[in-house]
């Protein structure tokens, strides 16, 4: 394996712990199982020698990573029928509002979806 392929498998590694810690910061059970798979699943693949083998492999962590980051959320029971999230950043980066209709210059109305919850908007542009 070369110096910089090797290098990136390293970087993703750490990037997937660095992502384990920040995802899973107050649950210790988390972050010891997803530490053990981590490092696992590359000891069970550290024999692979064929590079497009090792760059497909590295981008199949690197996607994980991506997911961890963007759709894992904590959830807490603080007490009976209540829970608490921990939302992150990264994971409230894509939820944006939707928008039923493209382009209304006509005094249409226009519905947004936000959270679940529709909103009703006339347009006044004329």
């Amino acid at each position: 394996m070369g110096d910089s392929l090797r290098r990136e498998v390293l970087q993703v590694f750490k990037k997937l712990h660095r992502t384990r810690l920040k995802t899973f910061a107050t649950d210790e059970h988390a972050l010891q199982v997803v530490r053990k798979k981590i490092n696992d699943e590359y000891r069970k693949y550290k024999n692979v020698t064929n590079q497009a083998a090792i760059e497909e492999l590295n981008k199949f962590a690197q996607e994980i990573e991506h997911e961890v980051r963007t759709t894992v959320i904590q959830a807490v029971e603080t007490a009976p029928g209540r829970i608490a999230l921990r939302l992150t950043p990264d994971v409230l980066r894509d939820n944006v509002s939707y928008e039923d209709q493209k382009n209304n210059t006509s005094g249409k109305e226009t519905k947004t979806q936000n959270c679940g919850k529709y909103t009703t908007s006339k347009n006044t542009k004329q």
